[in-house]
């Protein structure tokens, strides 16, 4: 116990459990972008996507894993921005970028429009939400309980400011997850110039792919190529 709360007080220790639960995290949502993809489908093959994460093994050992991994993540997060914070209390009176990078400088702004984008879109898949706002609507249900998919969200994402809303969080996803994948990597052993410029590949493939696929879903809902 000593040693596990001495790793987690250290920086290592801190930015190791970041990188961590930032994989579990990339996992989760490279898997749901797949899974979204079923919306290309039909409403038969999306809604089986959803009641298949809402059998109680999947809902709730996902909501474990994912929600312990955010707050993990979110909580490192802020320690090691504290932690820089405090050992440059005074601030430069001319500071110009050197080591940092647009993506390394903008985690903190892209970092809470991922979290609010994250909790609108769970809230339409698991509450019904419609355009305009969160809420119930009688006939977000399936017969069987669970969530209609298909159904909510291609009428949240046919609203053309949720579908702008969904567009821009998914551009701030994609700094956050470039920038992310990258940290990670050097976090957990990469170095070197080959091995950093492969680190940036793999960063990039995967930001492509996620965010790719999420616009690529949002703009079929809002231009109605899929019904």
């Amino acid at each position: 116990m000593n040693f596990l709360l001495s790793f987690w007080r250290s920086t290592v220790g801190t930015k190791v459990v970041v990188a961590v639960t930032g994989l579990l995290l990339l996992g989760f949502t490279l898997f749901h972008m797949i899974g979204n993809l079923q919306v290309f489908s039909g409403p038969e093959e999306m809604d089986s996507y959803g009641a298949f994460l809402h059998k109680p093994e999947i809902l709730w050992g996902g909501r474990a894993v994912v929600g312990t991994s955010m707050v993990l993540h979110v909580w490192g997060t802020m320690k090691l921005v504290r932690q820089t914070a405090a050992a440059r209390p005074e601030g430069y009176r001319k500071w110009t970028a050197q080591a940092s990078t647009f993506y390394s400088r903008t985690m903190k702004f892209t970092g809470p429009i991922v979290l609010i984008y994250f909790v609108v879109h769970l809230l339409n898949l698991t509450t019904g939400a419609e355009p305009g706002h969160i809420a119930l609507h009688p006939n977000y249900l399936q017969t069987n309980g669970v969530p209609k998919a298909f159904e909510n969200l291609t009428a949240l994402l046919s609203n053309p400011l949720w579908a702008s809303f969904y567009i821009v969080a998914n551009l701030a996803l994609g700094v956050h997850l470039f920038h992310g994948a990258y940290s990670m990597c050097k976090t957990l052993g990469l170095s070197g110039q080959r091995q950093l410029r492969l680190a940036r590949v793999i960063a990039a493939a995967l930001t492509f792919t996620v965010v790719g696929g999420n616009i690529a879903i949002t703009l079929a809902c809002v231009l109605q190529l899929v019904k």
